[in-house]
């Protein structure tokens, strides 16, 4: 896949990261949104405020889930910037293996 197809892909899938969580905390603790996304953002951003408001016991496995899709989010992330870097010196060095000979 090319570049901008990786940056569209990483694009959608934050905003469905932050739809899903917003969506779920609104639906199992019943809160606002304005309340259900700043839990999100701070649960993804690993900031930990603390609750807004208490959670129940659905609540904290729902963090839970959240938090490891957040991780693997965050790795997809990292091993796409990490596959630009290589790619770019990769094709650096063998262009340039091209022009010496």
């Amino acid at each position: 896949m090319d570049r901008v197809t990786h940056l569209i892909i990483m694009v959608l899938l934050s905003a469905l990261l932050l739809a899903f969580g917003t969506a779920g905390f609104m639906l199992i603790e019943g809160w606002s949104l304005i309340d259900a996304l700043y839990m999100t953002v701070s649960t993804l951003a690993t900031v930990g405020y603390g609750e807004v408001n208490p959670t129940s016991d659905a609540g904290r496995i729902f963090t839970i889930v959240l938090i490891i899709l957040g991780v693997g989010f965050c790795l997809y992330v990292v091993g796409n910037i990490i596959q630009f870097l290589v790619e770019g010196r990769i094709r650096f060095i063998l262009g340039r293996r091209k022009l010496d000979r």
